[in-house]
């Protein structure tokens, strides 16, 4: 798993946030996944009518059928109904440290054996590349 500061997908408010990412098993469901992820971290990742959100996960299916991760908690509120980000009316609220739980959740979704992801090497961005992502896809941009 790796983890990155910043604001790597280009979220709308350019704020900082805690992105942790890596690439789980060939068959691994989208949806499952989040909901394991958000589970193990408690932490919303997404609206459920309540009107908050700790941050948001995207995933990407890879040519391989393995499944790209990327978790992003915010570290900078907004409650603003009106914010142009176009998150009204969610309210996105600073997320907890879940350094403790971290573990828990790259083993609750699974990770592939051959694609560990361990931080900003040269390695990874290897890796990235065999699977798919150009140097414009957030997998790759430090944010």
């Amino acid at each position: 798993m790796r983890i990155r500061i910043g604001n790597p997908s280009n979220e709308a408010h350019g704020q900082p946030m805690r992105v942790y990412d890596w690439v789980a098993p060939a068959g691994t469901d989208p949806h499952a996944a989040m909901l394991a992820a958000e589970t193990a971290l408690g932490v919303k990742l997404y609206h459920r009518g309540d009107g908050e959100a700790h941050g948001f996960i995207n995933t990407s299916r890879r040519p391989d059928g393995s499944l790209y991760v990327s978790v992003h908690l915010y570290d900078t509120p907004c409650v603003d109904p009106l914010c142009m980000a176009g998150h009204r009316p969610v309210a996105l609220r600073v997320a907890p440290d879940v350094t403790p739980q971290l573990a828990v959740m790259k083993a609750a979704v699974g990770e592939h054996p051959q694609h560990q992801l361990r931080g900003i090497a040269v390695a990874d961005a290897a890796l990235l590349r065999r699977l798919g992502f150009g140097p414009a896809d957030g997998p790759l941009r430090d944010g």
